[in-house]
């Protein structure tokens, strides 16, 4: 069982920081209480009870949630790009060690560089440009109607009320 000291305090933080907790597809609570030998009550009584803790949980996970939020997105943006990427290959042949079986010996090793071209992704390009700039780009169509009364201290009647509502569906009939 750990005990509560700044330094654990700080290597929670960083663990929490690099490898995310539960929140934003983060590692499970489970490992984390694992790795620092820390019982699920406890863990929760100090995020309750010593605010130094919960502060560096909170900060740790905001700094996961932007880390992770640069890294899709510069991932997205290079899917919406296309383009040339490189990938390498290493194969490697092993022949049967004549002293030792179980360990054989490398015959071959071959490492291959290759680009490839990645066709632009037109999902992740509307997905990008829709959330970066939604002004400008929008998925769907916008519609702002008003009704305008001329002259408001006469109510209508049923008739001019039916005949409005005609209207209007027409308008929207012929709008589609």
């Amino acid at each position: 069982m750990a005990k509560f000291n700044q330094q654990l305090v700080e290597e929670c933080e960083k663990w929490v920081a690099e490898k995310g907790l539960m929140d934003y597809g983060g590692a499970l609570l489970k490992d984390f209480l694992t790795h620092f030998h820390i019982d699920y009550k406890t863990y929760k009584l100090w995020l309750k009870n010593k605010p130094s803790f919960a502060d560096a949980i909170s900060r740790a996970k905001e700094t996961f949630k932007k880390k992770l939020s640069r890294d899709l997105a510069t991932t997205l943006a290079d899917a919406a790009r296309g383009g040339f990427r490189e990938e390498e290959d290493e194969t490697t042949e092993y022949r049967p060690n004549p002293q030792n079986p179980n360990q054989p010996i490398i015959g071959k090793m071959t490492r291959s560089k290759r680009k490839r071209f990645i066709k632009p992704d037109v999902g992740a390009a509307i997905f990008l440009l829709t959330n970066l700039d939604p002004d400008h780009y929008q998925n769907r169509q916008r519609s702002d109607i008003s009704v305008k009364k001329e002259d408001d201290e006469k109510s209508m009647t049923i008739e001019e009320i039916n005949a409005e509502i005609a209207r209007l569906e027409k308008l929207d009939d012929s709008g589609k």
